[in-house]
């Protein structure tokens, strides 16, 4: 189903999403599918990104059907749903591509990736250019899966950090969690990453295990109060501009499937991507709102430590395009030339654009 198409049957979904979901919950599913993700149900995170999306496919499909979610750690754990789909445990995986950075570094590029495209940019790229079908191709030549992309995600919070961040110097000796190329690209700033389950932050930050963290956007931040222990709120989420999480299937149990129903399920994909980003930008903007009553310090990294961040990403990609290509892997290579050749053709022509 093309890009055009999809945009056309997307219109028609939000005129009738209501009736379409009346008459979701009484029909009997032909299809029931088990989902894992990577947080606790009940948190803001699946509420606003995997609830969003189970509800759509409930509607879109009109019932034929039925997704039983679960948090993590019932079915796999935060980095293993890819793992638990290909072994036929869950069938469904709703996660973030950034955990799986060490199966193949090209999973950054739709993770928020470092300096790179904010999520207006993003969207066109992955929708109206060639993000998209690159990224299908991907996950099912090298995972045998296949990825819907959902769910746009915001600009992240940088970090809620005992200490004061401005600048690169400032970074230095700092253990921080985080996840995805963050993580390889700090370290040349000084710093020590550390791989936390989203279900461990909070502790290890109160225990100062870490001196920060990074984790998502401030409408989740808040809802898991880290702004309660950490004195320090760092914008803007450099690190994590904005990004995509995917839902993903076996390949040959959704090539199975009737075309009908791939194409609704798709609709539904593209849909909670955009009933997502509006919900979580404007629970974004109560918990900024939020937070600025407490006794937060609030930090602007340095215009110096932004252009850094950029050219440590861009540099990151270029060596890992290389060592992959290298072992006889082309798709960083293949992904990371369409992802900033779109980015440089967006800003070269973004004069008319309010910054």
């Amino acid at each position: 189903m093309t890009i055009r198409k999809l945009g056309r049957a997307l219109a028609v979904v939000g005129i009738g999403i209501a009736a379409a979901m009346g008459s979701a919950a009484a029909q009997t599913p032909k299809y029931t599918w088990k989902l894992t993700t990577f947080v606790p149900e009940g948190t803001s995170t699946y509420r606003d990104y995997i609830q969003v999306f189970i509800d759509n496919v409930h509607a879109v499909t009109e019932g034929e059907v039925r997704i039983q979610g679960f948090g993590v750690g019932v079915i796999a754990g935060f980095a293993d749903s890819w793992k638990a789909v290909q072994q036929g445990t869950a069938d469904i995986a709703y996660t973030y591509p950034g955990f799986a950075l060490n199966i193949d570094p090209a999973n950054t590029l739709l993770a928020g990736f470092p300096g790179g495209m904010t999520s207006d940019a993003l969207m066109h790229w992955a929708y109206q250019a060639d993000g998209y079908k690159l990224w299908q191709e991907f996950r099912r030549q090298t995972m045998g899966l296949k990825s819907i992309l959902t769910g746009t995600i915001p600009t992240e919070v940088f970090l809620h950090s005992h200490k004061k961040v401005e600048t690169a110097e400032d970074l230095k000796g700092m253990k921080i969690r985080t996840a995805g190329a963050w993580a390889d690209i700090l370290k040349a700033f000084g710093a020590t990453p550390t791989i936390i389950a989203p279900s461990d932050i909070f502790s290890a930050l109160e225990r100062k295990v870490i001196d920060g963290t990074e984790f998502i956007t401030p409408a989740s931040n808040i809802s898991q109060g880290y702004h309660r222990i950490a004195r320090y709120i760092i914008v803007p989420g450099a690190h994590a501009p904005s990004g995509f999480h995917e839902v993903a299937w076996k390949a040959d149990v959704w090539d199975a499937l009737p075309k009908k129903l791939q194409d609704q399920i798709e609709i539904a994909g593209k849909l909670s991507g955009f009933d997502s980003f509006l919900r979580v930008g404007m629970n974004d903007i109560a918990a900024i709102k939020e937070m600025k009553k407490g006794r937060n310090e609030w930090v602007s990294l340095k215009p110096e430590l932004l252009t850094q961040i950029r050219e440590e990403g861009r540099k990151w990609a270029a060596a890992k395009s290389k060592e992959q290509a290298d072992k006889g892997n082309a798709w960083m290579e293949r992904i990371s030339k369409s992802y900033f050749a779109f980015m440089d053709e967006w800003e070269a022509n973004a004069e008319y654009r309010m910054k």
